[in-house]
């Protein structure tokens, strides 16, 4: 047993002198965060960050330019969220007797890089804070928060706007670490407080604030096993 450990360790740390040396990850696949088996496509905290703040600049600074740098041509985006906002609160049922377009929840908000610089670059600019960020090898986990979500001047904002909290989801694709952005975001799931956010724009007009009729009729559509507090 004891020749046997010898005999691992040496054979270990043999293979660790040949390893070559990256200045990405140190020996092997290692990369300062985990060890990938070595595949060495492991992303650090710092690389996660650099992702989270590349999709917050295609929201809060857009340009077709940093969407192309930062998103792969297949990108796709699902938020039933966005598509609320989209249809107005409206249920995809009445498209029939409303306008175009209105989404099916649950179907892709943009199914490419294509649609999503057609949808974004058409919308202004909306500030927000990172508030967290978690990660894996590949794939990001954002928490924000956005103090105004309504930058005006059309529709203008309520006097004082609702904050909108979410969270967004980031798979991304690994390139090379040569290359610009070594991880480029290839799908994301974002959901967020929309009825907020419909507040802020005015499609939302909340009635009977401050009386007791909103208790009984949030009761209502509260899940079986949850309790209502007044």
């Amino acid at each position: 047993m004891h020749t046997s450990s010898i005999a691992t360790v040496a054979a270990l740390a043999i293979g660790a002198t040949a390893a070559p040396w990256n200045r990405h990850f140190g020996w092997g696949g290692w990369n300062g965060w985990g060890f990938n088996g070595g595949s060495g496509m492991c992303m650090n905290d710092a690389q996660a960050n650099v992702v989270a703040n590349n999709f917050k600049a295609t929201i809060a600074a857009y340009t077709n330019a940093t969407a192309s740098a930062v998103l792969t041509s297949d990108v796709q985006d699902f938020s039933d969220s966005v598509i609320e906002l989209i249809d107005g609160g409206c249920p995809s049922s009445a498209a029939a007797g409303g306008p175009a377009p209105y989404i099916p929840l649950g179907s892709a908000t943009f199914a490419s890089l294509a649609a999503f610089e057609a949808g974004q670059g058409g919308q202004p600019n909306i500030t927000f804070n990172i508030l967290n960020v978690w990660h894996n090898c590949d794939t990001v986990t954002l928490r924000w928060r956005g103090p105004m979500p309504n930058p005006g001047p059309f529709p203008p904002p309520p006097t004082v706007q609702e904050q909108v909290t979410g969270i967004i989801v980031l798979e991304t694709t690994f390139v090379s670490w040569s290359a610009p952005q070594p991880f480029l975001i290839n799908t994301i799931y974002s959901e967020f407080n929309s009825g907020a956010w419909l507040y802020d724009l005015g499609i939302f007009n909340p009635q009977g604030c401050g009386t007791a009729s909103k208790r009984s009729l949030g009761a209502r559509a509260v899940p079986a096993g949850m309790v209502v507090r007044s």
